[in-house]
């Protein structure tokens, strides 16, 4: 080879692995809908690995921290590492690496998490002689450990990173081993090294890579040559070796192993051949041989780039197909994954399968995980995290989930107008949503108010104006703006501290009705056919719906509220004339240093057995009432002064609805924001219309404002406690369809936006459920609580 096709090689060689740090990017968002698009305003660091626990509900990324020039483009050493919650698709942990992270492990018991970095190999800009390998503490977010240095390290990176099965052990490769370390002291226990290697001078990407079988007795190991071998682990010998891929003159070998699920085949990739080769481990033989792949410059494959299916009948080639094991046949074509690709990147493309085995993971570049359906191909979610520690999840219908500001960077297009999503909160919002998709539900029922809506009938501008107040003050003065967009003014409401302290009655009144016993459970395969806390409708009785009074097109207000010593932070939303489309949560903080008085705890128990209809008696309610009411005083008593604890106790007949409001109107004007309210209801209850109704002791078979308590009346009641901490525990019936009010005041957007939550709801069913009355002695959902 002459020296001038060397220099060319060599030049080649530079180039594209600086380049392939692909180091910010604005992911795309591809919606299904036709009408509309979303775009991000914001770049997000590529990224480089990831893991998914073996439960499937945690996800572990790690970027590479964006692009330095000082650097040679080589990372910032700004990487961060991340734990998502799959099952909320959520950013649980931001944690600042400090260095240039390329590999990433979750260890089984998700406690721990180790990260293999990179460092210049040479020149001035090589500022250390050891690659960053850290384990980091999951529970605290912190940096547990760095290991330091190994006997024998050689070359500039630790590419894989695995933990075995067992938990007991993790790997390390470099150049020329495998470093085995035990995983309780993070200590050196095997270095297995070919005899007599040394790694290719003409090669520039050098690394090994390796896995565990799934047993953990057993590592196979691939290196730039593209020979594989299987170690045993215990002796730290070389069992055997496989041969049938072909090494390039750039980018080497082996890039990709994966054992299937039982252990008895592998699958491998090779950077620069184009194959996918399923070897039977025992035999030490290939079984069949994937091809038809693309390549780009002649790389057909990328690092960590194949999966098995959990049962064992599938591969993921990241990026392209998903094939039949025994087959070779495609099933699903993945190939539209690469769509708006924007930058390369030395490692990030990687994936595998969801242990659900209904979607697969996968990291194509754009500094976004993206989750697919496994059978369809279509995508489900896209994660993308910032550096400024902001998050996003969103569904191809263009709902979200997000940290407080991280929906400042996402805008939405209809027509040839472009809007801020934060505009239309209130549509696109949904974590209930995001949820449901990553469970795989079905969700268009879900669905209350769509972007068309929301553009004709528009939610007002809400602006926080100021905070009137001084540290020492028992009270603060909040001035707010409230301006329609065009769609008016309806309902405004106020939280403080995660509590709705106020809002001017709007509710949606559904129809009240005649109502009967029905039986709709089984526990432990024996029908439950009495004593049920469930009931439907006969015969419906209209009643007024409350409304709320005009406003106009502007708002300039103030209210005053009950400080608290410490952080206090209050939030500010309203609605559109109609009630439909809500604004934007505004929040703003205040601190106070007011004296803190001794709190009190104030504890409201109703349970109803006997009704004035006889037919819909129950037998266990008074007595979940009250061994609520013991276990919580009890319980009670190790964080309250004994004078400090109040109790009522309303049963059967005198659990009429008048008597609970006299209650809850003397309680109110005792109880302040630092107290604790808790409130227990164990009885009837119905959902008509979405609208959850709780009945009281004079029901008498037709349902009127005089006896039923609605989820309007629920929502008034906890407006009336001033207690910042309340907690309401309803054991009926259809229990959860409070939610349909209460949800739109406290769901999962009041946990992002505020810091903490002043209401919480527990229901024993949800609004399409039965709760049952008769399990050991009280009702299923109480026995539960009392054991808990």
């Amino acid at each position: 080879m002459s020296a001038k096709s060397m220099i060319l090689i060599a030049s080649l060689a530079i180039s594209l692995n600086s380049c392939m740090w692909g180091a910010t990017t604005i992911p795309e968002i591809y919606l299904r809908q036709s009408d509309m698009t979303m775009e991000l305003n914001k770049e997000a660091h590529g990224i480089e690995a990831m893991a998914v626990s073996r439960d499937g509900r945690y996800l572990l990324t790690g970027d590479n921290g964006g692009w330095d020039f000082m650097r040679g483009g080589y990372g910032t050493g700004k990487s961060s590492l991340r734990l998502w919650d799959l099952t909320l698709g959520r950013q649980m942990i931001k944690m600042d690496a400090g260095q240039t992270i390329i590999s990433v492990a979750l260890s089984p018991d998700i406690k721990y998490a180790v990260t293999g970095g990179f460092f210049q190999d040479a020149g001035p800009l090589r500022k250390t002689s050891f690659p960053p390998l850290q384990i980091w503490d999951i529970e605290t977010g912190r940096l547990h450990k760095t290991i330091e240095r190994i006997p024998g390290f050689k070359g500039n990176e630790f590419n894989s990173i695995y933990f075995s099965a067992d938990s007991r052990f993790f790997l390390a490769t470099d150049w020329t081993s495998i470093y085995v370390f035990d995983a309780k002291t993070w200590n050196t226990l095997k270095t297995l090294t070919p005899e007599g290697y040394s790694p290719p001078s003409i090669i520039p990407y050098k690394s090994f890579v390796a896995n565990f079988s799934p047993d953990g007795k057993y590592i196979l190991s691939g290196d730039p040559e593209a020979l594989l071998r299987l170690w045993d682990i215990e002796t730290a010998r070389e069992l055997k070796q496989l041969r049938g891929h072909k090494a390039g003159m750039l980018h080497g070998g082996i890039c990709s192993i994966e054992f299937s699920p039982d252990g008895k085949y592998a699958v491998t990739a090779a950077y620069n051949d184009g194959n996918v080769i399923l070897w039977d481990i025992e035999k030490g033989i290939e079984v069949r041989r994937f091809s038809g792949f693309p390549s780009v410059m002649g790389m057909y494959f990328m690092d960590k780039n194949l999966s098995f299916s959990p049962d064992g009948r599938h591969i993921l080639a990241v990026g392209d197909t998903i094939r039949d094991v025994k087959t070779g046949a495609v099933t699903t074509d993945l190939s539209h994954a690469w769509k708006g690709i924007k930058i390369g990147g030395r490692n990030p493309v990687s994936g595998q399968y969801h242990p659900n085995g209904r979607y697969v993971l996968m990291t194509m570049d754009d500094a976004a995980v993206r989750i697919y359906d496994a059978k369809t191909g279509d995508e489900v979610a896209v994660l993308i995290g910032f550096a400024d520690g902001e998050w996003l999840t969103i569904t191809p219908e263009g709902y979200y989930n997000s940290s407080e500001k991280g929906a400042q960077y996402l805008n939405v297009q209809v027509g040839e107008t472009s809007y801020s999503v934060e505009r239309f909160y209130d549509v696109f919002y949904r974590p209930d949503i995001v949820a449901a998709k990553l469970r795989g539900d079905d969700v268009k029922d879900l669905i209350t108010i769509t972007m068309q809506d929301a553009i004709k009938r528009p939610p007002p501008a809400v602006k926080i104006s100021s905070v009137e107040t001084t540290p020492a003050a028992s009270k603060a003065k909040v001035c707010y703006n409230i301006e329609s967009t065009g769609g008016g003014i309806g309902e405004v409401r106020l939280f403080h501290n995660g509590k709705l302290i106020e809002s001017d009655g709007y509710f949606k009144e559904a129809s009240k009705a005649t109502i009967e016993k029905t039986e709709l459970a089984k526990l432990d395969s024996r029908a439950v056919y009495e004593d049920m806390r469930s009931i439907k409708v006969k015969e419906k009785v209209e009643f007024t719906p409350v409304t709320v009074r005009p406003k106009g097109e502007k708002i300039n207000d103030c209210k005053e509220i009950d400080a608290v010593s410490g952080e206090n932070e209050v939030s500010i939303a309203a609605f559109n004339k109609d009630n439909s489309v809500q604004s934007y949560m505004q929040t703003i903080k205040f601190t106070a240093t007011i004296k803190t008085e001794d709190p009190h705890l104030y504890m409201l128990s109703i349970g109803i057995d006997q009704y004035k209809d006889s037919t819909i008696n129950l037998k266990y309610a008074v007595k979940d009432a009250r061994d609520i009411q013991e276990k919580i005083l009890k319980q009670a008593a190790t964080l309250y002064r004994p004078q400090n604890i109040h109790y009522e106790l309303l049963t059967d007949n005198h659990a009429t609805k008048a008597n609970i409001i006299v209650k809850i109107t003397e309680l109110s004007g005792k109880i302040k924001p630092q107290d604790s309210f808790i409130l227990f209801a164990a009885g009837h209850g119905v959902l008509l219309q979405n609208q959850y109704y709780m009945l009281t002791g004079e029901y008498d078979g037709r349902g009127t404002d005089t006896n039923l308590i609605s989820s309007n009346e629920i929502v008034d009641i906890s407006k009336k406690i001033k207690s910042l901490s309340q907690l309401l525990i309803f054991d009926t019936c259809h229990a959860g369809g409070v939610d349909y009010i209460v949800s739109g005041l406290y769901d999962a957007r009041m946990s992002v936006l505020a810091k903490k939550m002043g209401l919480h709801i527990y229901a024993s069913a949800s609004g399409k459920q039965t709760a049952l009355d008769g399990y050991k002695g009280n009702g299923l959902f109480t026995h539960v609580l009392l054991d808990g």
